[in-house]
């Protein structure tokens, strides 16, 4: 009966959910989901090496044509080189 109350406590808590998804051109991954009804994109932080105080990784909003399959361009102007997310 724990595990029932355990996943509703997490249920209640729940704010949004993240996709791994992977660049066709380079292989590089992404996440993409929502986070309390909005729709976002998450790049690992490129600039995480030149300042360790840095978060690691960054949320954005995603735009309409994103959806539609341009995330993987958008990609490409924010993550040159990504290592894998997790």
């Amino acid at each position: 009966m724990s595990e029932k109350k355990d996943t509703s406590e997490w249920g209640k808590r729940e704010v949004g959910a993240l996709w791994i998804n992977v660049k066709q051109s380079d292989g590089s991954k992404y996440l993409t989901g929502h986070i309390k009804g909005e729709k976002v994109i998450l790049f690992k932080n490129k600039s995480k090496e030149e300042n360790p105080k840095a978060p690691d990784f960054r949320v954005y909003l995603q735009k309409e044509q994103e959806l539609a399959g341009a995330a993987v361009a958008a990609g490409n102007d924010l993550e040159e080189e990504q290592d894998d997310l997790i």
